[in-house]
């Protein structure tokens, strides 16, 4: 009942009624309120409401549910009359349902209740209820029609023709009784195991009315199989006991779940607890059947992994957005075929036991099937979720959707986990040497013999990663190829690599990248016998650690050490005379020349004579490359020695060693040298002297002299061709005669003296000394390296008798004529003499 302020005495309230202070102002002022709060969706007034079904997709983002019923109470357009809900008939979003409720929520009871209007209605005439206390109270339900538009999401101008249900309680005697206000008469299927609620928007005015006590208090049940299960109670649309403004609040039951394997038929019924008409004052619209059932989403992290690995798949609950407690949901996941429970299956998620049966999680290692029961959302939870381990050695694409699950829940969509085997190869070869292919590893051009040979190299890539039938190409590819040299034992650098495609392309499954790469042989690539190379190629898998593969190539080199050794001796002449002789000394030197195509370590030389001597021979370098020279020496000079004037030669041989790697050794050629031995020379000098008068030897002018060969021990017939040269009166020299035996022969004499009467044997001894042969001309003399011949006159003078003066006195004549010469002479020979000669 509503109660306006008074304003003539002939429409006075009730007496036991509470005064129901309301102004039409005050109303549309709330409704502007109203119309700020909700949400300005757009819903076609008189149109059905049926939300969308909630979709996978957004696990743990609530959806709302979908609707199976909804009355909006615009079948039948109340703008000319207000409909009565005992003639309505629901459209089809309705099950085109009729409806029944206790008569006193009916306009049978006469307490404006069970009217369908909206803002445009005019008052039924026949209901006293609705006449009461007029024309407030029916304006106040024309505004709460409008209300619950703008709540449900009209626009302003749709609100004015929302259609509503009244529940005014406006009879003059201020009671009603408890009863059911609605309720359907057609039933809807439902399905087993689902969650079903029941929800309405209601407006209630007159709140504080009695402080509050007599607000709607409403109950809200679905009707099973024709026997109502209450689900909510005390349900009431004020939240403000001192605000007499309509109050507008959309209702919401607690769900219901449809025993699974049962078949169900649901209807609804609303019911008001309250039995006071004063503060009860209220309109509802758009009741609602709606399936509240989560939804499951399933997915894989990762949605890749390698064969033999473990993603982990994850189950979610999404409650829907009435965020009602739905418990003892179920849920059977038959994995596909080769798709296993991990051995360590890691069961985990935030979903746990609240109330109802036990919560339970079935999954057992290597097993084919995840089983979860007793699951529970509570009230006000969005979501929760079961994790589980899984794996695969079986390559392919598992795809694990609706067909596998069994469940009460709203099925998943479709979740893939692709399981793969990345895996990548490189083969490295070489092609060609100096531009001559080679076929094979056992080709015989497979060979380096020089520096300066060019190697070719190709390096082939291949992505092996399988491709089963259900793998997708981009999850078989492998990305960012790239090959680089592990290792190469080559001195140098080999060239960059060309690649086509390009290095860190992508290549799919069975596809391969293919470089090339040049190298040019250096000295010490040829010492280490063989060239070595490692190459490596990589790829990224989509997931998983980096793949890689290495292959090594081996090149040998063809050896050929070698040393050649040139021996060379040369003659220090001690003793200054012009000849090797004894004393003398020989210096010795080697080339050891590398004329092979590796290097020689170690180089040394061996020579018979000096290693007899204990003479070392030094070298440098000791380590050749090709082609180049050591040059080594003696370290001490090789004394000529009287076997070696006695052999008269020194022959010696010698030749070198080194080491070629590997520790091959290498010998050069033998290279020997003769080195002639000839007598020591000395100076010899002759002296031709004869008596003076005064009984002295003076040295004598015109004598010559040649020195013959001594032939077995007699002279020979030639001079041998040894320039006797005049020094000065009576004396010569022959600057260089070997030692040996010789014989001196007086060619000329001085006047008036007498020849040698046969050559004199004469022999220059080891210690550089001249003998005259014992038993020759005790006229000739040797001492030290001066032989001296003294002269004997033609005749001698006799002292007494003769044959007569004349002669004599003639004869005398010229002795005195010759002595006077002779004196002059010896008296210039004398002074020579005193200068040059060490024996006068």
């Amino acid at each position: 009942m509503s109660m306006r302020s008074r304003r003539a005495p002939a429409r006075t309230a009730r007496a036991d009624a509470a005064p129901r202070r309301r102004a039409r102002t005050r109303l549309l002022g709330s409704l502007a309120v109203v119309g700020l709060l909700v949400a300005a969706a757009s819903v076609a007034p008189g149109a059905g409401l049926t939300a969308a079904a909630t979709v996978p997709g957004t696990p743990g983002t609530p959806q709302a549910g979908t609707p199976i019923y909804t009355e909006n109470f615009s079948n039948l357009n109340a703008t000319v009359l207000p409909i009565s809900i005992l003639t309505y008939v629901g459209a089809a979003a309705a099950a085109n349902s009729t409806y029944t409720a206790d008569s006193q929520w009916t306009p049978l009871g006469g307490q404006c209740n069970g009217w369908i209007l909206n803002s445009s209605t005019p008052i039924p005439a026949t209901d006293t209820g609705c006449l009461n206390n007029q024309p407030d109270g029916w304006n106040q339900l024309r505004d709460m029609a409008t209300a619950l538009g703008v709540a449900q999401g009209q626009t302003a101008s749709q609100a004015l023709t929302n259609q509503v249900l009244s529940e005014y309680t406006n009879r003059a005697g201020g009671t009603i009784s408890a009863g059911t206000q609605f309720r359907t008469v057609n039933t809807i299927p439902a399905v087993a195991g689902h969650y079903y609620a029941v929800s309405a928007y209601f407006a209630a005015a007159s709140c504080p009315a009695a402080g509050g006590a007599n607000q709607p208090k409403e109950t809200f049940s679905l009707i099973v199989n024709g026997s109502p299960v209450v689900l909510s109670t005390g349900l009431n649309p004020c939240s403000n006991n001192t605000d007499w403004a309509p109050q507008v609040k959309k209702l919401q039951s607690a769900a219901y779940q449809v025993p699974v394997g049962t078949t169900a038929n649901l209807g609804l019924s609303l019911y008001n607890a309250t039995a006071s008409g004063s503060g009860n004052d209220a309109a509802f619209d758009l009741p609602q059947i709606v399936d509240v059932t989560p939804q499951l989403d399933k997915a894989f992290s990762p949605t890749v992994i390698t064969n033999g690995g473990v993603s982990k798949m994850t189950l979610t609950v999404t409650n829907t957005t009435d965020l009602m407690a739905k418990n003892d949901w179920f849920i059977t996941d038959a994995l596909p075929a080769n798709l296993r429970i991990a051995a360590v299956p890691n069961i985990g998620g935030t979903c746990i036991q609240r109330t109802g049966a036990a919560y339970a999680v079935t999954a057992p290692a290597g097993g084919t099937s995840v089983s979860v029961t007793g699951g529970d959302l509570a009230l006000n939870q969005a979501s929760c979720t079961v994790t589980v381990d899984v794996t695969s050695t079986v390559n392919g694409t598992y795809v694990n959707g609706p067909a596998n699950i069994t469940t009460n829940l709203n099925p998943p969509a479709d979740a893939s986990l692709e399981v793969i085997q990345p895996s990548i190869d490189i083969v490295k070869r070489i092609t060609a040497v100096n531009g001559v292919a080679v076929d094979s590893d056992t080709d015989p051009d497979k060979v380096f013999t020089k520096v300066g040979d060019v190697v070719s190299y190709s390096f082939v890539a291949t992505n092996t990663t399988p491709k089963a039938p259900t793998n997708t190409t981009t999850n078989t590819t492998l990305t960012n190829v790239r090959i680089t040299e592990d290792a190469f034992s080559g001195i140098g650098d080999m060239t960059g690599l060309t690649c086509t495609p390009t290095q860190g392309s992508s290549l799919a499954s069975g596809a391969r990248m293919t470089c090339a790469a040049v190298y040019v042989v250096q000295q010490a690539d040829l010492d280490s016998a063989q060239l070595t190379n490692v190459a490596r190629a990589t790829g990224t898998p989509v997931v998983g650690p980096q793949v890689t593969d290495t292959d090594d190539e081996i090149i040998p080199a063809v050896l050929t050490p070698k040393l050649l050794l040139d021996k060379t001796a040369s003659v220090v002449d001690v003793d200054h005379d012009g000849v090797t002789g004894l004393g003398d000394h020989i210096m010795y030197a080697f080339d050891v020349t590398n004329t092979g195509n590796v290097t020689v370590a170690n180089v040394a030389v061996t020579d018979d004579k000096l290693t007899q001597r204990g003479i070392a021979v030094s070298c440098t370098p000791t380590t050749l490359a090709p082609g180049q020279v050591a040059q080594c020496a003696a370290t001490a000079p090789y004394v000529i020695t009287q076997p070696d004037v006695d052999a008269k030669e020194v022959v010696n041989t010698a030749f070198s060693t080194g080491t070629a790697p590997r520790g091959v050794p290498v010998r050069s050629n033998d290279d020997s040298t003769s080195t002639p031995i000839e007598p020591f020379r000395i100076p010899l000098r002759i002296e031709k002297i004869g008596e003076s008068e005064t009984g002295s030897w003076v040295r004598m002018d015109g004598s010559s002299f040649a020195v013959l060969a001594d032939v077995d021990g007699a002279p020979g017939t030639s001079a041998l061709p040894f320039a006797v040269r005049g020094v000065e009166t009576g004396l010569f020299q022959i600057d260089s005669i070997p030692a040996g035996t010789y014989w001196l022969s007086e060619l000329t004499a001085p006047d008036g003296f007498s020849l040698l009467a046969a050559p004199v044997r004469f022999t220059i001894n080891p210690d550089r000394t001249v003998s005259v042969v014992a038993g020759g001309d005790a006229a000739v003399t040797a001492t030290g390296q001066l032989i001296t011949v003294r002269d004997v006159p033609a005749m001698l003078l006799p002292t007494t008798g003769g044959t007569g003066a004349l002669p004599y006195v003639l004869g005398g004549s010229l002795t005195v004529l010759l002595a006077v010469g002779l004196a002059v002479r010896s008296r210039r020979r004398h002074s020579a003499a005193d200068a040059d000669d060490p024996q006068v």
